[in-house]
């Protein structure tokens, strides 16, 4: 089965009220997607969406003839033009997605895994006051939800250090509470200056008395001698959500120590790089958990992957209602991707990754 013809369509979803996420200096008010269409020569499509697919014409140009089922081949291309040019993984998802679809199976076996449900956290996104945020940390609980991720100010830990103790407080031991210090790196434009050392070594030394499950980003990405340093304490590190290569991730595995490796099928390496970056932590007895902020399809396409790959038993789902709910979240799906009642996440069932766009919901969208 040959690649015949790639197709973006790009979208805008208005969002009112705006969205202020906790990484944004600027509130959100409106979401652009593209969604990337493969299409075989026997007139099959493939689909995926998560980020944008900027260097379509050359990839078309690179990737009609290619065999849709020879991911190493297809790998390879798209990293010759992340080195180039720019992120064009989502397009890599959806070719899975028409391989999925040829073969009547879902992309998370045909990735090896034997199980189709995992853990959800809930992945929060807004910085509130703390009876807020405990409130919402008690709905969640009594929801089902069975951990939950937390956000921090960029400036000074200690203005957010009592949100930690009260949701503690509040939920007991009902959820694990990761710790997201988003110092990893930066929105365009944002110059904020990133936690050094030294902060983020008190803020790790205050979180343990907490039972934190784990500090994600306490420091800037390429401080892998900073990573190392932090990785003697009792607390989990997980980092690397935004590494453009295996090489990057492997460094902060196996010299900055990092727990969790946090690379993201749609914006770092697509399926095959983080199958490659799951192995190197599972070799070092380390976990592979995808990072999953960008739609709702991203989130579908890392789901399948963590299923077969993670041995976290965790996955991110960006969910803060009502600010951020899963109808928000996935307004570019034709179905809405639930907690369960009894916490888990799953994918919708059928081949490839179980849904198809509805593209003429979509069209009012539409702008490219």
């Amino acid at each position: 089965m040959r690649i015949a013809a790639i197709e973006t369509r790009r979208y805008r979803y208005p969002l009112d009220p705006p969205f202020a996420a906790a990484w944004d200096p600027q509130p959100r008010t409106h979401q652009d997607a593209t969604i990337a269409i493969v299409r075989s020569e026997d007139g099959l499509e493939g689909y995926a969406s998560g980020d944008g697919v900027p260097d379509r014409e050359l990839l078309e140009r690179l990737l009609v003839g290619v065999d849709a089922a020879n991911s190493t081949r297809l790998h390879e291309i798209l990293e010759t033009v992340d080195f180039h040019h720019g992120r064009n993984w989502t397009l890599e998802v959806a070719v899975w997605d028409l391989v999925g679809r040829a073969r009547g199976e879902p992309v998370w076996r045909l990735l090896g895994g034997t199980r189709d449900r995992l853990l959800a956290y809930a992945s929060t996104g807004e910085l509130v006051s703390g009876e807020e945020r405990v409130r919402r940390c008690l709905a969640l609980r009594d929801a089902g939800v069975r951990a939950v991720k937390l956000r921090l100010h960029s400036a000074d830990w200690r203005l957010d250090l009592p949100v930690v103790e009260a949701v503690r407080d509040a939920v007991g031991g009902d959820l694990e509470i990761m710790v997201d210090a988003n110092q990893g790196w930066r929105m365009p434009g944002d110059t904020t200056v990133r936690w050094d050392r030294r902060t983020a070594a008190d803020f790790l030394a205050a979180l343990e008395q907490l039972d934190v499950y784990w500090l994600e980003e306490p420091l800037p990405t390429d401080d892998v001698e900073g990573y190392a340093a932090l990785h003697r304490n009792g607390v989990r590190i997980a980092a690397g959500e935004m590494v453009r290569t295996v090489a990057e991730a492997r460094d902060l595995v196996q010299r900055g120590g990092v727990d969790v490796v946090q690379t993201d099928v749609v914006l770092a390496g697509g399926i095959v790089g983080c199958q490659r970056v799951a192995a190197i932590a599972s070799e070092a007895d380390r976990t592979w958990s995808p990072h999953t902020w960008s739609n709702g399809y991203g989130l579908l396409a890392n789901l399948h992957a963590a299923l077969a790959l993670s041995t976290c038993p965790y996955l991110e789902v960006p969910y803060d209602p009502p600010a951020w709910s899963a109808a928000r979240r996935d307004w570019i799906l034709p179905v809405t991707l639930e907690i369960a009642p009894d916490g888990t996440v799953s994918p919708p069932a059928g081949p490839g990754l179980g849904v198809a766009p509805d593209f003429d919901a979509l069209e009012r969208y539409r702008i490219g």
